[in-house]
């Protein structure tokens, strides 16, 4: 699972499972869905940090620091993910609403404005998901190429996550296509490691949905991987990022809805 830091817990595409008709609701009034989902994403950060301070039945192993650290060691949850996309679409039809007071998104504005306090309440009592090791998503690695004999033009589709010493490792950057030439062979690299990182594994494959990992043990920050001229390797499939490990519950005041 991706930190809550990570960006959007959604696309907009994400968002048709709930609504269908959200893309052509968003052109027709002009509505940016990135950044009402961007905006969704500040207000949820800022309910999840009120439901950890104010949290009475369960321990915040991060409490004493938790006004310094914010929300940078929450996981989105597949609760956190629904409630986010619910907000994001509470907050487009209150919009749709509000540039014309067109009476016909009044009754979905509140809809989802009562489905994202449904699911607001759900995820603050299913719980709240700390990672003890926070690492950010990757960003998208540098490719580059290097001589080695014998290897023919390929296609490569490679991302990268990071890996902390403790073996915790971050949710995958976006995937990067590099087209190597005759005779030579990819080289990928990390990019602005954060602090906690000591290390990153590749991912790659021939197309987006076939990557797996290349490097037997993570590359050490601040070097390349360079691949082998016998080509890529059948390692494992990239995961989604780290599972909580506490989860923390919300206290009795609910703030919105």
């Amino acid at each position: 699972m991706a930190l809550l830091t990570d960006g959007s817990p959604n696309t907009p595409a994400d968002l048709t499972v709930y609504e269908s008709a959200i893309l052509n609701v968003a052109a027709a009034e002009a509505i940016d869905l990135g950044v009402k989902l961007a905006l969704a994403t500040e207000e949820i950060s800022e309910d999840v940090l009120e439901i950890l301070l104010d949290h009475t039945r369960s321990y915040d192993p991060q409490s004493t620091v938790r006004r310094q650290i914010g929300v940078s060691d929450v996981v989105v949850t597949p609760q956190m993910k629904r409630w986010h996309a619910l907000h994001t679409l509470e907050i487009v039809y209150r919009d749709a609403f509000n540039n014309q007071l067109n009476d016909r998104y009044l009754p979905k504005w509140q809809e989802y404005r009562r489905l994202s306090a449904n699911a607001r309440s759900h995820t603050a009592m299913f719980g709240i998901g700390l990672v003890n090791t926070p690492i950010p998503e990757a960003a998208a690695p540098a490719l580059s190429a290097t001589a080695a004999a014998g290897t023919a033009t390929a296609i490569y589709y490679v991302a990268i996550t990071w890996v902390a010493a403790n073996g915790e490792e971050g949710a995958p950057s976006p995937v990067t296509a590099y087209e190597t030439g005759a005779g030579m062979t990819l080289v990928a690299a990390g990019v602005n490691p954060p602090a906690v990182a000591t290390g990153f594994n590749v991912y790659a494959g021939l197309s987006a949905t076939s990557l797996a990992l290349q490097n037997a043990s993570p590359v050490p920050a601040g070097q390349s991987f360079v691949m082998p001229a016998t080509g890529l390797s059948a390692g494992r499939a990239p995961g989604d990022g780290q599972t909580p490990d506490v989860y923390v519950t919300g206290g009795p005041t609910l703030r919105r809805g």
